[in-house]
């Protein structure tokens, strides 16, 4: 299963978020391109434990949940899925600059070990981080068609 610890499915990555454009309309869901560059900036910033999400997370979710979102190779689904607000934090500063932070942002997800807390799953060790990575970029790069 590709993970943000592999260069190359990080880089995979990289270069289909380099394929998007801040005029790129999504298939689903209200964000904007740059409003989900900003999402998926502030999602790595949890996962790197720069900032903590309140814990919302249960036994359900730490246990079932984490496993099929995380482990398994089933994709989540088109649509509403609700989010934690420190992962909605900041607003679009400018396409380059924001393409920029998240380029570093990932390359830092990528290289630096984390066991931050996530505030559904609850604890991830590094491998799970990079794994949840991997499946949340390739989820919103597939909303807007890249």
């Amino acid at each position: 299963m590709p993970t943000l610890r592999d260069p190359d499915a990080r880089a995979a990555l990289l270069a289909r978020l380099r394929r998007l454009q801040p005029s790129s309309q999504p298939r689903w869901g209200k964000l904007s391109a740059a409003r989900m560059l900003c999402h998926l900036a502030d999602s790595l910033r949890v996962a790197l434990g720069d900032v903590s999400a309140k814990r919302v997370d249960n036994l359900a979710s730490r246990t079932l949940a984490k496993w099929v979102v995380v482990y398994s190779p089933v994709k989540p689904p088109p649509g509403k899925i609700g989010t934690s607000p420190e992962m909605l934090a900041s607003t679009p500063q400018g396409w380059s600059e924001d393409l920029a932070t998240l380029e570093a942002l990932l390359a830092r997800a990528g290289t630096s070990p984390s066991s931050a807390r996530h505030p559904f799953f609850g604890p991830l060790p590094p491998d799970g981080w990079g794994r949840l990575g991997w499946k949340h970029i390739d989820h919103h790069l597939r909303q807007f068609g890249v």
